[in-house]
């Protein structure tokens, strides 16, 4: 599989239209690589797929770089909320830890951006290419050879079986990934005893591109900046026994509940709307690549959400994707899924040991780790290399 095997214009399957299998598709074909972008939802012509809703994302300055600069979505910019400090603490503790922009020398520690608005941009550029986009796909069967990988299906409106075939596949079709359970990769999956409610909240006060993380004992409470002065999103973890209880509350119980988690000393909400509940799961498959398959995205690693460095994990995917379809060869590929298993394991560890450590049932241990917030933000060094960690440098 090195460059002297792979055909004149090397080709890839991308099956996943959201945020991570866009780009592959738009970063291989900008490589000169042919390359056919297969989508499960049937989608007329202008529409984006309805994953790209009102969520807002959280993306590095690590992320936006690569994107604007080696991707070329300059027009993505404009489009970006700048979080300029972030101010982290331990519900029932005095321990807590400030990082600003300001110290770091850059103009913001990372970006929101509503997922909307980030499809709208992606698909104005795979608009401008040659990219084959099929929508409203059922994938039927996948094989491969040493030489291609070949999928099998139909297409909505369509009674004529479909062949697609190409060199590689790139999976990126989601964290209950077909692909991957096509290619009989067992996962490890970890139910978390929270759940997790995501709204948009409105402050009493304006947050000054600030955003919180809370650590409590049922999980984190955080706040990132939106355009809005006044808007943040606003993520809940709650025990799941309280499931019934919180999905029942009126409007002002929730938002007496939410800034009872805050505490009286972090911005106060005044009132929320688009409230969604999740379960919180992490899923680790064994391996993200067989053969000339490679698994991304949510198919290749579904992590706790704090922190918000599962998109940023997979624009990762993406990037190393895009570097080794520059040369392509064999001992790459190997390397390059590695390197990006080690790197989902390593993110998965880490943010489980946030929420583990912070969250544990006993007030003592809870007591330490908010300690030692309160160490780092008087260890300027060591706060400084966190903090390039947090903007994935």
């Amino acid at each position: 599989m090195d460059a002297t095997t792979l055909s004149p214009q090397p080709s890839a399957l991308v099956v996943g239209a959201g945020p991570v299998g866009a780009l592959t598709a738009l970063g291989l074909w900008q490589q000169g690589w042919q390359v056919t972008l297969l989508e499960k939802e049937a989608l007329p012509t202008q529409n984006l797929p309805s994953s790209y809703d009102n969520r807002q994302l959280a993306l590095t300055p690590q992320s936006v770089e690569w994107l604007t600069q080696t991707l070329k979505l300059t027009d993505l910019t404009a489009k970006l909320t700048p979080i300029t400090h972030i101010h982290t603490s331990s519900k029932g503790h005095l321990g807590s830890m400030l990082m600003t922009a300001s110290q770091q020398g850059v103009p913001a520690l990372g970006y929101t951006i509503a997922q909307r608005a980030l499809g709208e941009v992606i698909f104005a550029h795979l608009k401008q290419t040659e990219i084959q986009f099929i929508t409203g796909v059922q994938l039927d069967s996948l094989t491969q050879s040493n030489e291609q990988v070949v999928l099998t299906g139909s297409v909505t409106d369509d009674p004529v079986p479909q062949k697609w075939q190409a060199d590689h596949l790139f999976a990126a079709d989601g964290a209950h990934s077909w692909i991957r359970n096509q290619l009989a990769i067992s996962s490890e999956t970890r139910h978390y005893s929270h759940q997790l409610m995501t709204c948009i909240g409105t402050l009493s006060e304006p947050h000054q591109q600030g955003a919180v993380e809370r650590f409590t004992p049922s999980g984190p409470t955080a706040m990132l900046p939106l355009a809005d002065p006044y808007q943040v999103k606003l993520v809940y973890c709650y025990d799941l026994a309280e499931i019934d209880h919180v999905t029942r509350m009126d409007h002002d119980a929730l938002v007496e509940r939410v800034n009872a988690q805050l505490g009286k000393a972090l911005p106060q909400v005044a009132a929320v709307s688009e409230v969604t509940h999740y379960p919180l799961v992490e899923v680790k498959p064994e391996r993200i690549q067989s053969g000339r398959v490679l698994l991304m995205g949510n198919a290749a690693h579904t992590q706790h959400p704090v922190a918000g460095q599962g998109l940023n994990l997979g624009i990762r995917d993406v990037q190393a994707v895009v570097a080794w379809s520059q040369h392509a060869d064999e001992q790459a590929w190997h390397e390059m899924a590695d390197v990006r298993l080690k790197d989902h394991r390593h993110i998965m560890r880490a943010t489980h040991g946030l929420v583990t450590l912070f969250s544990h049932p006993q007030a003592l241990i809870r007591g330490f780790a908010s300690a030692g917030l309160t160490l780092l933000n008087v260890m300027t060094p060591l706060k400084k290399r966190i903090t390039r960690m947090a903007m994935g440098y």
